[in-house]
């Protein structure tokens, strides 16, 4: 190895000895590749030329400065209007750190501490005028508002609410209601629902409305057991789905109460075991079974469909002598007990006039009978229990009043 040039290559005669006098070195030479004849360049290689080799101790290429982060930070701060400030802390710190490592990134910070500043000048105006309050409570009332609105499917048991609108009581296909307190004034309320079942293709409303109407009949009765505390108003409701909806997965019955149109009602229908007291439950569970009967009036003429309306005479006959076997076995408290059994002798008088109705042969017959069954029940009787009860309405509905 010659000292004054030490990556100079030895020599051909030994590693590391001069080469003999009257020689060239030469440079070492890769091996020979597959298929190449002595004396022939290296493939891809031109033969004036050696390849080129990295020795140790070169210096690496220079790197190029990086770019801060905390500069990156500032203007990204800077354009998201709620973290000015901290953009704004970005930024400097981020200028600092560029003059003293060198890195780039100079107008990214200066950027963002020109819009973290404008951004908290406005804010500390925003809160200064007040237009804070007002943001908030705008937002509020927006969230409030899309919250209130509920799918049709999605209803559930105590719901008030109001309907989309007169369309809705015609028939028309609704989807979503806004839900409303129940002490607020409302057009309509949630007693209640069920799943249908054992139907694979849309059944038809021709199927589901009279299947509805008796289920949602129970469901009302059940959840609005105090029928005087439902405004003459109020009718019975319900929504079912439609062929799309059922398409969609659709299965539920929604059913409850809703006002006629243009008016509104107050407070919740809500009278069952949840809200009543053990008389109170007793009481009105007698007084609705055979209201209940009563309800289901066949819908044809008494010429035309006779049977019909014997047997309706019938079952409501049944069910007035359940409900006044109901008050007697009741275990009373105080004074109501009187007041009860006057009432069950009132629900076998008015049953014998329905039997008599079960076996009319005329039309005129059979109505003078079951106006007679209806006299046989006293207004005040009704009221005088309800006030001994306490907590139930005492004031009769305009289609009920009885003398």
């Amino acid at each position: 190895m010659d000292p004054l040039d030490p990556f100079k290559p030895p020599g051909p005669d030994q590693p590391g000895q001069q080469p003999q006098s009257g020689q060239q070195p030469q440079a070492p030479q890769p091996g020979p590749y597959p298929g190449q004849q002595p004396g022939q360049p290296v493939p891809g290689q031109h033969p004036a030329y050696h390849p080129y080799q990295q020795f140790p101790g070169y210096p690496a290429p220079p790197v190029a400065p990086t770019v801060n982060g905390l500069s990156i930070a500032s203007l990204i701060s800077g354009i998201v209007c709620c973290l000015p400030p901290l953009g704004l802390v970005f930024g400097l710190i981020g200028l600092r750190q560029i003059k003293r490592r060198g890195q780039r990134g100079r107008g990214l910070a200066i950027s963002g501490i020109v819009l973290s500043t404008v951004s908290t000048l406005l804010i500390t105006l925003f809160f200064a005028t007040g237009g804070a309050g007002e943001f908030w409570k705008g937002f509020k009332e927006g969230i409030d508002e899309v919250a209130s609105y509920r799918t049709v499917e999605d209803l559930s048991k105590g719901d008030c609410y109001d309907l989309p609108g007169a369309g809705d009581k015609d028939g028309k296909e609704v989807s979503e209601v806004k839900i409303i307190d129940c002490d607020s004034p409302h057009e309509a309320e949630i007693t209640g629902g069920y799943t249908i079942t054992g139907y694979d293709d849309y059944p038809g409303e021709e199927t589901l409305a009279p299947v509805a109407e008796l289920r949602c009949e129970e469901i009302d009765f059940a959840y609005a057991m105090d029928v005087w505390a439902i405004p003459a108003s109020m009718e019975p409701y319900y929504y079912f789905p439609t062929g799309e909806s059922w398409k969609q997965g659709d299965r539920r019955v929604s059913c409850g109460y809703s006002t006629s149109k243009n008016e509104k009602t107050t407070g919740s229908l809500r009278r069952d075991a949840s809200t009543l007291n053990g008389d109170q439950l007793a009481y009105l569970k007698a007084e609705n079974g055979f209201l209940r009967s009563g309800f289901r009036l066949p819908e044809d003429e008494f010429t035309a469909a006779a049977h019909l309306h014997r047997a309706w005479a019938k079952d409501t006959s049944s069910a007035l002598a359940d409900s006044a076997k109901a008050l007697r076995g009741h275990a009373w408290q105080g004074d109501v007990r009187k007041t009860a059994l006057q009432r069950a002798d009132q629900f076998d008088a008015s049953r014998a006039h329905w039997d008599k109705a079960a076996k009319a042969t005329s039309e005129e017959v059979f109505w003078d009978h079951i106006y007679s069954a209806d006299e046989a029940l006293k207004a005040d009787t009704e009221v005088a229990i309800r006030k001994a009860l306490k907590g139930l309405e005492t004031t009769a509905p305009a289609q009920e009043e009885r003398v």
